[in-house]
């Protein structure tokens, strides 16, 4: 409790003392050691993510001018960057001191983290490839389908699945020489083995999903702000334990697995589907996956007479049944028997996969569901973004507001303070709070640029690597659960920012790599 206590105060005045730094100007370059963040953005229209988010929080402060809540906003977000610049200096100082040649690959665990992360990288990339083969079709390429069959194809503008006031669109696809793992064996090093490529083809069902507001904050923050729904869990260690899910995601993920549902169902019980998505559509990814996995129900239907998904597939299998065999006689028809129906919320149990890119958080984190991983990059703000962090960025601004002339000028030490004090207070481990609290599906990776060789590192982080130092970092210095405020806060959500981070990932182990995880 005392070494807590002491390492709180000393992060609080080296935050403060340098927050104050640059709040009066001084060049880095005059001190001896820069404390420097990360990737400057270069983006013409930085400014305008300011803009956007003070457009969301205008319905809640309606005395305050547009041109108030943006100056706002960017001094409360100068003392956010303090903790970029604390990282990127901690990041550049070990680099210039440790040899990539110091690598202890003996360290307990090393060795499979870092396969693990290079295996990971690898299956971001291709999850780049085909959302934008989904966002910009004009793009695709021959290689990109290449021994791929096109299942499904809804676009925008034709698609019956919906996000809200939004649209989904879909790509379903079919490897048939698919021979890797499935479930959490899938984009493993494991199912990259020379046994596993051996073995006959499993086959892998891959569903693409995009939607129509990537391109908006203010959509997407109104989506995300809304309260989280909570839902019984299909299985848990626990007897009858609550899950919660974001509401509009959760809907529009039972929506596409009952469109896809033909697809799913065509194909042999040791079909790997793997889910796919960028932004909210992650969320819906992550969402159907760990429902088709069996651990979250389906979202309750109205009762519609003969439109439920039994009637359907029992409809299906009489109609084929029927034309098959013409020429049965009733009494044969009376006789049969229809074939028993797996349910669709756990239809590929131990099959289910999914990755994203900038998904927000969807889902609580009692629910593991290791079968899943996200990628987030840099400075986010969608995967930062739920109730309860748009909640704490609304009570900033309000005090922001209230603040007179003196407050404003010194609110980055108060604000800055808090942030600090909040980001190191213990996180509740009880089965009540997880259940209560949306967190990144399943695996989570922090890609974040380094301005030392123009370079990208990557960090496990999320609800299944909880404590230790990694969490020091994501609740303090990375503040990955606070809305970030940046510049670079929208520009890093796009799918050409993944691409660069994941392009230029420093793997342990590889040319010019250096071990990070000893930083603090």
């Amino acid at each position: 409790m005392l070494q807590r206590r002491l390492l709180t105060l000393f992060l609080v005045i080296l935050v403060t003392a340098h927050t104050k730094f640059l709040s009066n100007g001084h060049p880095l370059d005059r001190i001896p050691f820069a404390i420097r963040a990360g990737a400057v953005s270069t983006s013409e229209n930085a400014d305008s993510c300011y803009e956007a988010l003070a457009e969301f929080v205008m319905e809640k402060f309606p005395d305050a001018s547009m041109e108030k809540l943006v100056d706002t906003l960017e001094r409360m977000g100068a003392a956010q960057k303090t903790f970029k610049g604390l990282d990127g200096a901690a990041h550049e100082a070990y680099q210039r001191t440790h040899s990539s040649e110091s690598i202890d690959t003996s360290v307990s665990g090393r060795a499979q983290r870092s396969a693990a992360r290079v295996a990971a990288t690898a299956e971001g990339l291709l999850a780049c490839e085909l959302v934008e083969m989904v966002e910009f079709p004009e793009f695709v390429s021959d290689d990109t389908l290449q021994e791929r069959k096109v299942l499904l194809n809804y676009t925008i503008s034709n698609s019956p699945l919906s996000l809200g006031k939004s649209k989904l669109s879909v790509v379903v696809l079919y490897e048939p020489e698919y021979r890797g793992g499935a479930g959490l064996d899938h984009g493993t090093i494991v199912s990259l083995t020379e046994d596993m490529r051996r073995g006959r083809p499993r086959g892998r069902i891959l569903v693409i999903i995009a939607d129509s507001l990537s391109d908006d904050l203010v959509g997407v923050m109104s989506i995300l702000s809304q309260k989280p729904k909570r839902v019984k869990l299909s299985s848990g260690l626990v007897a009858d334990e609550i899950a919660s899910v974001q509401p509009t995601l959760y809907k529009a993920a039972g929506d596409l697995l009952e469109e896809i549902e033909p697809q799913l169902r065509k194909y042999s019980n040791t079909t790997a589907v793997h889910f796919i998505g960028r932004s909210l559509a992650g969320g819906v990814a992550s969402l159907a996956a760990t429902m088709l996995d069996g651990t979250l129900p389906l979202p309750k239907r109205k009762k519609q007479k003969g439109k439920g998904t039994k009637a359907k597939v029992e409809s299906a299998v009489v109609k084929e049944s029927e034309e098959e065999s013409d020429s049965a006689t009733d009494e044969k028809m009376e006789n049969s028997t229809t074939p028993e129906i797996i349910p669709l919320s756990g239809l590929a149990r131990a099959r289910s996969s999914a990755i994203t890119l900038g998904a927000p958080p969807c889902l609580s984190s009692n629910v593991l569901a290791a079968y899943c991983t996200s990628f987030l990059y840099g400075d986010d703000v969608v995967v930062r973004t739920t109730s309860d962090s748009v909640n704490r960025l609304c009570d900033r601004v309000k005090r922001n507001l209230k603040s007179g002339f003196v407050g404003r000028n010194i609110g980055w030490m108060s604000d800055t303070l808090t942030l600090t004090v909040s980001s190191l207070q213990p996180m509740p481990m009880e089965v009540k709070v997880e259940e209560a609290n949306l967190s990144i599906a399943g695996r989570a990776y922090l890609v974040r640029p380094r301005r030392l060789g123009g370079l990208c590192s990557i960090h496990e982080v999320g609800n299944l690597n909880k404590g230790g130092r990694e969490a020091l970092r994501a609740n303090l210095l990375w503040q990955l659960h606070d809305v970030l405020l940046s510049k670079s806060m929208w520009k890093h959500h796009s799918l050409e920012s993944y691409i660069h981070g994941l392009d230029r990932v420093q793997l342990r182990g590889t040319t010019d790599e250096v071990k990070e995880e000893d930083m603090y």
